[in-house]
């Protein structure tokens, strides 16, 4: 419900009260606090951030707050309590050019919807990249036979061999003419690694090389031809991705926040809570899926959402699971997410599923360990952040697209539950997925710690009287305070203050893959035979950054404020810290 909508219905209420509402107001708002007790609450909101210097720093917008009141049925009747939500977008300027790295081939929108033709082109795009991985494999393969490493060599060829293999499971089934040249292909470059596997066993270098040199020009082949496929106009973009690199070439929504307010309510004697039925599972299907679809504003659940919820309309970009709405596993996952920890905290990217350690979903608790998310009933064990907890953080790829938006984009999910003030806040946001839209770039999802959960009062929104540093731990480097939940675009720099401390170089030195080495098959490879993904390519290694834990900033002490008085305060949280 808008704020319009609110302030008429208050004038309606005012006028019936003439014919003796009332009364019958108060009596069925006794009647609901004797059947369930906490029913009211008051808007949250992640903290905008203070002043930049010298990083691009794409802000929030105006804030949007809506009056969401769910209901709890009690005694065969419905009763209304309090709900607010506010929202928040993240638009850049020009995203492209801010750059020099060039677009990715990783990702197209909906394959499987193109596929229905047979054309083949989510095959394609995934057997691209493998055949780009065959290459680093191939050149790791010649190097070690030059230098006369059998180990190595044989490293690179079980690699090549596997990874040939691949490209036939992956081609089973596409009719396309490149398919079928690509999948018969396979078999002989399989046949000379093997060949070129045994020369080495052999001692007979020459020959060794030899195949090897032929395996790689025909797998050079294929890489053009497939591409050439796939671009069938030249302009250097996979077909059906223009018209979004056209969209981020402009003003661009990249990213979006929420905070939904409701009261830790329950019936008395044992009736429903809504902290037991708004599982992740319940509350994940609120934001991705259909919007608007079939009958969602009606439910006969013990706790019916507030219909800008449950009709998925709290968001302006229309939000879809890849792997499906309650998939948890990793079939038929085109994108994954991988996390790693710091000594001071995590990182959270997205990832090619070929990554031995990408899941569907991921949970990064309040003291930063990290685990796969098995089950979606459960929020699982609280931490705690002042006076109050939180649940895990839990995050997922999406595909996003924003109200202005001509197709999809590759995104990565974040909600978490916390409990502040008898009051239940769900706050997350998503964030378009850098990784999968460009080379040598990652989108960075970081946290050191719990979100401070800051409690404003109406008078501190009036006077900025709220200081963050005195409400928990906030690092001396600028940290949280400053960029709080903005989205930073920049050259990668492990000792930024937007960091968590402890932040890996882009090329580890104990050689284990980053960010960047599991956003590709391709990257993939690299690092596994020595190189360095993100640092070896003709651009710098990028990073778009947005914390997981920002403060988040709640109004209390206003059980008995007005609506009206909680749009305003609502909307100027941020104000409230000097």
């Amino acid at each position: 419900m808008t704020r319009r909508a609110v302030l008429a219905a208050g004038g309606a209420v005012a006028l019936g009260s003439l014919a003796g509402c009332t009364a019958l107001d108060g009596l069925l708002n006794r009647v609901g606090e004797r059947a369930i007790g906490t029913r009211t609450a008051s808007p949250a909101g992640f903290y905008a951030g203070g002043e930049t210097d010298g990083v691009t720093a794409y802000r929030s917008g105006p804030v949007d707050v809506r009056f969401v009141p769910p209901t709890l049925r009690a005694d065969s009747r419905r009763i209304e309590i309090d709900g607010w939500s506010t929202t928040t977008t993240t638009q850049a300027q020009d995203y492209n050019s801010s750059r020099s790295n060039k677009p990715s081939t990783v990702w197209v929108p909906d394959p499987h919807d193109e596929d229905s033709d047979g054309d083949g082109i989510g095959s394609l795009v995934t057997v691209l990249d493998v055949e780009r991985a065959l290459l680093v494999y191939a050149d790791a393969a010649i190097a070690a036979v030059d230098g006369r490493s059998s180990d190595d060599a044989k490293a690179a060829l079980d690699a090549f061999i596997d990874a040939t293999t691949t490209v036939r499971d992956e081609l089973e089934g596409c009719s396309a003419e490149t398919c079928s040249t690509v999948f018969e292909h396979a078999d002989s470059r399989k046949g000379l690694a093997r060949d070129a596997s045994d020369a080495v066993d052999a001692g007979e270098w020459d020959r060794a090389r030899r195949s090897l040199q032929r395996a790689r020009r025909i797998v050079r082949g294929d890489i053009e031809d497939v591409f050439a496929d796939l671009d069938s106009d030249g302009d250097g973009l996979v077909d059906g991705t223009e018209s979004l690199y056209d969209y981020l070439d402009g003003e661009p929504t990249v990213g979006e926040h929420f905070a939904v307010s409701l009261p830790d309510a329950s019936v008395r004697g044992g009736g429903p809570g809504l902290a037991d039925e708004l599982t992740p599972q319940r509350v994940l299907d609120y934001f991705t899926g259909e919007r608007n679809a079939g009958s969602c504003g009606g439910s006969d659940r013990a706790v019916a959402v507030h219909r800008d919820l449950s009709c998925r309309d709290l968001l302006s970009a229309t939000l879809t699971a890849p792997a499906g709405r309650r998939g948890i596993d990793k079939k038929d996952l085109r994108r994954g997410v991988v996390a790693f920890e710091t000594s001071g905290g995590v990182v959270v990217t997205g990832a090619t599923p070929a990554a031995a350690d990408a899941v569907p979903i991921l949970g990064v608790d309040p003291d930063n360990t990290v685990s796969a998310v098995e089950s979606l009933d459960s929020w699982g064990e609280d931490g705690s952040s002042g006076e109050a907890t939180l649940s895990p953080v839990l995050v997922r790829p999406v595909l996003a697209t924003p109200a202005d938006c001509p197709c999809p984009m590759p995104a990565l999910f974040h909600v978490r539950r916390i409990r502040h003030e008898d009051q239940l806040l769900f706050v997350g946001g998503w964030h378009i997925d850098d990784g999968a839209l460009y080379e040598n770039a990652a989108t960075l999802l970081v946290a050191d710690g719990p979100n401070i959960v800051a409690g404003v009062t109406g008078s501190d929104v009036e006077d900025g009287g709220v200081d963050l540093r005195s409400r928990g731990k906030i690092r001396k480097k600028p940290g949280r305070k400053t960029y709080a939940n903005m989205t930073l675009s920049t050259p990668y720099d492990p000792g930024a203050g937007h960091l968590p401390a402890g932040a890996h170089p882009v090329c580890r030195d104990d050689g284990e893959l980053y960010c960047w080495g599991v956003q590709s098959r391709e990257a993939l490879a690299r690092n596994e035979t020595g190189g360095c993904p993100g640092g070896d390519g003709d651009a710098p290694a990028w990073s778009v950054v947005t914390a997981l834990d920002a403060p988040v900033l709640h109004l209390v002490d206003a059980a008995d404020a007005s609506n009206d008085v909680k749009f305003k305060a609502g909307a100027e949280l941020s104000k409230a810290v000097n």
